[in-house]
């Protein structure tokens, strides 16, 4: 993720558009003879991923003749957007729904429970990464499909580390690892490592520290902000993206200005389609001082409360996450499975590292509905200490009560 406002774009850059539930178009179960109009709502970032929903909603329709299907892409301020059509009733009938924001909707009875509709169409729950399909729940009651899914990786320039002398990143890494690989790859005008005063990249270092966001300021949350900001603040070894001129971490590495970043699998596909020439690889994030841990970022799909054709709907959104066109989108190299059963077939060593962060990732919505709030006191008290202007003890205390109402 570049910044909270760019999340959905980067998502979305490695977004699945998924397929049908037991291999064919036509919806199983005991839904019945479907007919109507369905209209289908989300962002759009890409051609090539326009191209490719387009496709998949002609195949369904081709599939189901007498079912009308319209894509209603939101061209910008999707959430605002998609929140403001709920409020007039206007909204599509089905929809995506961001991680970082579901929960307002769930808990406010704007999405159709699904729960229902998937035991008609053979549809479980236990088909999907636990971690995902968890994440749009409430209360029992399932409120989305996910569409597709990152985690954060240790992205790597191999022939940086090769320049170096340094030994290649593995899975097993620790904070020490990272932290001594960063020194001896700062030369010149290039850092060993470029931090973004991000909460979606400190964040799991906080974990990683056994640190928790209710208690920021104890001595796992200080040694998780210590360790963090120290590349910059007090080894020299990392630079904010703004500082190497550059508008995020990512962008900083296909420039050749910093060894290693922290991104997910939107990265790889930028690399693979726009920087060829750079020799990269990826790795899982490093173990801290209490755990391995991580950020899960997933969009599902999901169907208003309000829709007056619910079965087709659905149909689509389970044809639309189903096992066919998954496979499908996983070959062509834009997203990641979000069924289980098709983990086996992610063979490509950086896909699968970016996979494996769900073992131990916690979804990207920490604070619920507050969750955004809470990372923009985080960033701010990061840049501060990064940048000399504030020590991490009193950064702390004044976050710890900063966040402290927007946690109850």
């Amino acid at each position: 993720m570049r910044n909270r406002r760019s999340l959905l774009a980067v998502i979305t850059l490695f977004a699945l558009v998924i397929g049908a539930c037991g291999g064919t178009a036509t919806p199983s179960g005991t839904l019945g003879p479907l007919s109507g109009d369905v209209r289908i709502s989300g962002w759009s970032s890409s051609p090539t991923e326009d191209a490719l929903l387009t496709d998949s909603i002609n195949a369904f329709m081709a599939a189901n003749p007498n079912v009308k299907v319209k894509w209603e892409p939101i061209a910008t301020d999707y959430e605002t957007v998609l929140k403001t059509n709920l409020a007039a009733g206007t909204e599509a009938d089905v929809f995506y729904a961001d991680i970082f924001w579901i929960d307002s909707l769930m808990k406010t009875n704007k999405l159709l429970a699904l729960d229902d509709l998937m035991a008609k169409s053979g549809t479980k729950k236990e088909d999907f990464v636990p971690s995902l399909i968890n994440a749009f729940s409430y209360q029992g009651k399932t409120y989305g499909i996910p569409k597709d899914f990152n985690t954060l990786g240790l992205v790597y320039n191999k022939d940086l580390f090769k320049a170096a002398g340094v030994a290649e990143p593995t899975n097993d890494w620790t904070w020490t690892d990272l932290s001594a690989a960063a020194k001896k790859l700062t030369s010149g005008s290039v850092v060993g490592l470029s931090l973004p005063a991000d909460a979606a990249r400190f964040v799991p270092f906080l974990w990683q520290a056994g640190g928790d966001l209710a208690n920021i300021n104890n001595a796992a949350g200080q040694a998780a902000f210590d360790f963090y900001t120290g590349f910059e603040a007090k080894d020299g070894v990392s630079k904010l993206p703004s500082e190497l001129g550059m508008g995020w971490a990512g962008e900083a590495f296909e420039k050749g200005r910093a060894a290693m970043v922290f991104e997910g699998g939107w990265l790889p596909a930028d690399l693979n389609n726009n920087f060829k020439s750079v020799n990269y690889g990826v790795v899982q994030m490093p173990k801290g001082t209490a755990a391995k841990s991580n950020l899960i970022f997933t969009v599902s799909y999901s169907i208003s409360a309000k829709s007056k054709n619910p079965n087709a709907a659905w149909a689509l959104a389970n044809y639309l996450t189903g096992t066919d066109n998954q496979t499908k989108v996983l070959k062509a190299g834009f997203a990641l499975p979000t069924r289980q059963a098709l983990s086996s077939q992610i063979t490509n060593a950086n896909s699968k590292a970016i996979f494996d962060g769900t073992a131990y990732g916690k979804p990207f919505n920490y604070a619920s509905a507050n969750t955004g709030k809470v990372n923009d006191e985080i960033a701010k008290s990061l840049e501060s200490i990064m940048l000399k202007k504030s020590s991490v003890k009193d950064a702390l205390d004044k976050l710890a009560t900063t966040i402290k109402p927007l946690l109850q």
